[in-house]
């Protein structure tokens, strides 16, 4: 018979959802919310609102208008759920998926399928702009998150939060951020440095926009 020590995390992550939970009743946005996707560790997450936000927060926001009717006809969340991204791209930098790959400030984040894992067929958004008006790229360096490759960039002023994990099926809180968050971090790290990749490889912008096929 497994030890109640066992369960201690678990039982402290309820009681501060129950604490939360309370909240929630008196604040109209959700203060913890469950993750059940797959690009990130099932499991409870807290929301925290912050001034502002930047590349590498883990934000949470409502799924987009633009793709709502597929998430809930393919029954990936239920109504009324919420998706948790890290954000790759703010104002300025540059979001591209014109080449079936998604680059922000010429780093690649991975292919743009064209269907999913049951071979039905995802949206299609083309862009190849930089960011502007508060707009923000949520993505995962993988071409299995539905992410900001799939429904375009979304309005910072639609996030309600930055997620924090509290308990996940994955491990401890430290654990899961760490594992998850690291190869997204490392990636929003190359962006921020995206500026001084053609002087990096020696050859000018121009140039490098030309061999991805993807505007300045």
């Amino acid at each position: 018979m497994p030890k109640l020590s066992a369960f201690r995390g678990l039982f402290f992550a309820l009681f501060v959802t129950g604490l939360f939970a309370l909240g929630a009743t008196i604040f109209a946005r959700p203060v913890i919310i469950y993750n059940a996707t797959d690009s990130l560790p099932h499991g409870l997450y807290l929301v925290v609102q912050k001034p502002d936000y930047e590349r590498g927060d883990l934000v949470v926001f409502p799924v987009p208008e633009s793709v709502k009717a597929l998430v809930r006809q393919r029954r990936w969340l239920p109504d009324g759920a919420f998706l948790i991204k890290p954000i790759a791209g703010t104002n300025g930098d540059l979001l591209s998926t014109k080449t079936g790959r998604c680059f922000v400030n010429y780093v690649d984040f991975g292919a743009v399928e064209t269907v999913d894992r049951t071979g039905q067929p995802l949206p299609v958004f083309s862009i190849n702009r930089r960011l502007q008006n508060a707009e923000v790229a949520v993505l995962n360096p993988s071409s299995c998150s539905f992410d900001s490759r799939y429904f375009g960039p979304i309005s910072e002023r639609q996030i309600i939060g930055e997620a924090v994990p509290i308990w996940t099926q994955s491990g401890t809180a430290r654990h899961v951020r760490k594992q998850a968050l690291d190869e997204s971090r490392q990636k929003t790290g190359e962006v921020r440095g995206g500026g001084e990749i053609c002087s990096t490889l020696k050859i000018s912008r121009a140039t490098y926009c030309r061999f991805l096929k993807i505007g300045e």
